[in-house]
């Protein structure tokens, strides 16, 4: 045995002699396990003969226990099947432990191949890696002189930002000029806005209900300027001179107008449709407005081709009684819309305000 373990030494490698001695000593136990399991067996053997034989002559000696010992009997058998078994299995784990230690050792060969393999391979990594230091070293040389071309190009970097926040502070100063130019300019916005709600609201309550009154003022007139003239006519023998293109076309022209501002009114209102409701207000005072001026001075046309054709009929006449007609009939009409305008004053601002906004409804209709 000495002699082979001498050869054994001589042949194998020291990891491989450590393997083999542990597998060794598992073998030895294992084969100290099995003798002590047979000797076991064997003295249970022995027992069992004896107990046998002492069965017998219990059984000689007492035949009326004969049922009370056959079931002591049977139960012991159970309980030595029960042993029998359970040693069985015994042996047979020691010799599936003895196939694992088997397998434990064929595992441990491969692991130690396995070491050997990555030893080589952390040796070539060690290799890689003295070289990649030996590239860090040249890479941290490199950096140091980047950071000394950085830290003065930060030097130059400071007084640029130096003279940015000069031209900064230069920014800000100009915007709260500007702003203070925008505060003057939002007073004055608000003053024109007061002064503008101001100048609508003389537009709807005082400019175009007087507008409209005056309207009305000159076609009375014009009417009984008609009535005086068919009458002068026929106290005078004469007929009187047709009417000319002005006062005829004047109708049409006023028809054609209102049809052209409420075309440019629904052409406005397509375009705006997203303008403001205030604004929408002021258009339509202002067209309004427009239309009553429009037709106050068609009315003042008519009036100045009635007068013509008046001078026509008196032509022939005298003139101290055309101008003293002329004089008394601008005296009634200037009378009669002096009454009426003393009239609107003395009545209340309520009821002012809800005849011009029915004139302007009707005026819309």
């Amino acid at each position: 045995m000495k002699r082979r373990r001498k050869k054994l030494t001589s042949q194998t490698p020291p990891g491989a002699w450590n393997s083999t001695t542990r597998s060794l000593e598992l073998t030895r136990k294992y084969q100290g396990r099995l003798e002590s399991t047979s000797k076991a067996k064997a003295k249970l053997e022995g027992t069992m003969e004896k107990l046998k034989t002492k069965a017998v002559e219990r059984v000689k000696q007492a035949e009326t226990a004969l049922k009370e010992e056959r079931e002591l009997n049977e139960e012991r058998k159970k309980k030595m099947k029960v042993f029998v078994e359970t040693k069985a299995e015994e042996l047979r784990e020691a010799k599936e432990s003895a196939v694992d230690m088997q397998k434990e050792l064929q595992e441990t060969r491969s692991s130690l191949t396995a070491s050997r393999e990555r030893e080589e391979s952390i040796q070539k990594d060690l290799e890689t890696a003295r070289l990649k230091y030996r590239e860090v070293q040249r890479d941290m040389e490199r950096m140091k002189r980047n950071a000394e071309a950085l830290h003065s190009m930060g030097n130059n970097l400071e007084q640029e930002l130096e003279k940015s926040a000069n031209e900064t502070e230069e920014h800000k100063k100009k915007r709260i000029s500007a702003k203070h130019e925008l505060m003057t300019m939002m007073r004055t916005l608000e003053v024109e806005k007061g002064v503008s709600e101001k100048l609508r609201e003389s537009m709807k309550f005082t400019f175009a209900p007087k507008a409209q009154s005056q309207q009305q003022l000159l076609s009375e007139c014009l009417r009984d300027l008609e009535q005086e003239l068919d009458r002068l006519s026929i106290k005078l023998g004469k007929s009187l001179p047709p009417q000319s293109q002005t006062d005829d076309s004047g109708p049409s022209k006023n028809e054609e107008g209102m049809e052209r501002t409420e075309s440019n009114g629904s052409g406005k209102k397509t375009r705006r449709g997203r303008a403001s409701k205030a604004d929408m207000d002021t258009e339509r005072l202002i067209s309004n407005l427009e239309q009553e001026t429009q037709s106050v001075s068609k009315g003042i046309m008519a009036l100045v081709s009635s007068i013509e054709r008046m001078r026509i009929l008196l032509d022939e006449g005298n003139a101290f009684n055309c101008m003293a007609f002329f004089s008394n009939q601008l005296g009634l009409a200037i009378g009669t819309g002096e009454a009426r305008h003393q009239r609107l004053g003395d009545e209340t601002p309520a009821d002012d305000r809800e005849e011009t906004m029915s004139i302007t409804s009707f005026n819309q209709r």
